[in-house]
């Protein structure tokens, strides 16, 4: 409406401006005139499909999923904005739109929506959500709640604020954007689901303990990027979905000290905090520059306390070059010790030393006397420092890089000593199928077939996750009615929202059953259980009843995959 009324426009980076300007130039410097211009137009044709389907909204949205007009495949982002956009009539559909799908776009844009939706629905399920699965996972998680489409987008919103300080790294406060910076030029965004959750727990109410855990989050990642445990990426999204389960549940306590301890003391060997041990080896072989210009720069902060140069405007220089010329050959010892030396240390910790821009062009693979002369004006006192060195050979290089890599231990958070040990059946990311202790809530089993309980040598069948809950209840009722009955009246095993109960967090157990989307009656006992549940959920809430009881470990599950 802009371009008709030529009206000024807040922002012309958009694909409608572009596209205008583009056929404008076009039609400009073309043989076509007007008139023949305006005569063709009314040929094109506008098809309208009129369905007759009244008010059935879910075929509607089956239409608009399955309809692909321009041959490009749909978005995650478009079936998501149109299943949240569903309304009874025009008018609320307009005001959804207008309040808050725009307003999400506006900060985010469109182009990272179905990452921001994968990321919020993560941090509904705590269960990995691959991109190929986004809207069906999306879709089939907030029908199985019944939240009204109006509660999402309103919650969405509220997070669209946080993420766009991730993607953008805008975040008003700087200490926080500093870290921010660090994760993204670490490759962490595997870690936003988390940080979303913490933005929302911790900005409003207590910012420093939220810096605090957000520089241990940075530091493990930055210690885990390094290391590489095996495992991969599954790995580490394995270890940030359980992290947010034990939080959301009260299980784990939202502050430094309790991450600090999940951390240190992962389940899974390939998501584990790595340990100075391991770092220092890592530091000492070869480190990707990027890292190390990151561990190098923190290095500098501790010791230094202030970094007048921002991240990306720095970069690393290799003391010892890239590329040996014949002063270097010789000064290594002769091709074949400067080709051993070369291949052993070039990108080791010792050998790598930040720098501005500026000077990187200028001292390139120079001589070390030429190099010394250069480096000494450099800001950075952990750069300035290496021109003590006489000469830059096998020796001085090791004997740098040994210094470097335990002041980085100092500098970068390590983790607490172990005081669990690793469970032998969950030492990867994947599912297995086999039996396993109730108290194993990280073993991914969404889409497993659950067989039965084993309780005192009793194979209990059962066939659903919600069955699964409902039984483990009667098992704690066996056990001590009394004891269930004050559990169930103090609500201490209870869901994150407070939709059905405010301003109590809603149950998972009750004699109400209207407090519960779906309610599974729990035997002849009189309560009843929710039956709308992931196996995720399922498996966290049964091991905090059975925790109450203390007799987690005598209860196992056995599983097999669909």
């Amino acid at each position: 409406m802009s371009i008709i009324d030529d009206t000024p426009i807040e922002n012309d980076d958009n694909n409608v401006t572009k596209n205008y300007n583009y056929f404008k130039k076009l039609i400009s410097n073309c043989d076509v005139n007007a008139k023949e211009i305006y005569e063709t137009i009314p040929k094109l044709e506008v098809v309208d499909v009129n369905l007759q389907i009244e008010n059935d909204l879910g075929a509607i949205q089956t239409v608009f999923e399955k309809i692909n007009s321009t041959g490009k495949r749909l978005t995650a982002a478009d079936l998501i904005r149109n299943f949240l956009l569903l309304a009874n009539n025009s008018f609320e559909q307009e005001r959804l739109y207008e309040d808050y799908w725009v307003k999400i776009e506006k900060r985010i844009k469109n182009q990272n929506i179905s990452r921001f939706s994968r990321d919020y629905l993560i941090l509904n399920i705590f269960e990995d959500v691959p991109d190929s699965n986004i809207y069906k996972m999306f879709k089939d998680h907030f029908n199985s709640t019944g939240a009204l489409h109006i509660d999402i987008l309103r919650d969405m919103y509220k997070y669209s604020k946080y993420y766009e300080w991730l993607k953008f790294e805008n975040c008003p406060i700087d200490k926080i954007n500093k870290l921010i910076k660090v994760l993204n030029y670490v490759k962490s965004d595997d870690v936003y689901p988390l940080y979303l959750y913490l933005f929302d727990t911790h900005y409003e109410s207590d910012k420093p303990e939220l810096i605090k855990i957000l520089t241990l989050l940075s530091d493990f990642m930055l210690r885990y990027r390094i290391v590489s445990p095996s495992g991969g990426g599954g790995a580490l999204r394995s270890v940030v979905q359980q992290l947010l389960e034990g939080l959301n549940s009260g299980i784990i306590e939202n502050n430094y000290q309790s991450i600090l301890f999940e951390l240190s003391n992962s389940n899974a060997p390939s998501g584990r905090f790595p340990t100075d041990d391991e770092f220092i080896e890592a530091l000492t072989n070869s480190v990707n520059t990027n890292y190390a210009k990151v561990v190098l720069l923190k290095i500098e902060e501790s010791e230094r306390s202030n970094i007048p140069i921002p991240l990306e405007q720095v970069t690393i220089e290799h003391i010892m070059p890239q590329t040996l010329n014949d002063w270097w050959i010789e000064n290594l010892g002769g091709q074949e010790n400067a080709e051993r030396i070369h291949e052993k240390y070039l990108n080791c910790i010792g050998n790598l030393a930040p720098i501005s821009q500026s000077y990187n062009s200028k001292i390139s693979n120079k001589s070390w006397d030429i190099k010394q002369s250069n480096l000494k004006d450099v800001q950075f006192i952990i750069t300035s420092e290496i021109v003590d060195n006489i000469a830059w050979k096998e020796n001085e290089i090791t004997k740098k890089n040994n210094r470097l890599a335990k002041r980085a231990c100092k500098a970068i958070t390590s983790p607490l000593a172990r005081t669990r040990k690793y469970q032998t059946k969950n030492t990867t990311s994947e599912f297995e199928a086999g039996i396993y202790p109730i108290s194993d809530i990280t073993t991914p089993m969404s889409g497993t077939v659950l067989e039965y309980v084993i309780y005192e040598s009793r194979n209990i069948e059962v066939s659903t996750w919600k069955d699964f809950i409902a039984e483990i209840c009667k098992i704690a009722y066996e056990i001590d009615c009394e004891l269930f009955k004050k559990i169930v009246r103090d609500n201490k095993i209870h869901k994150a929202t407070s939709k059905n109960n405010y301003p109590e967090k809603d149950p998972i157990i009750t004699q109400v059953s209207t407090l519960l989307l779906e309610a599974k009656p729990i035997g002849e006992t009189g309560y009843f259980s929710e039956g709308v549940i992931s196996s995720n959920r399922a498996r966290v809430y049964a091991k905090q009843l059975m925790d109450l009881y203390g007799v987690t470990d005598r209860i196992q599950i056995s599983v097999h995959e669909r």
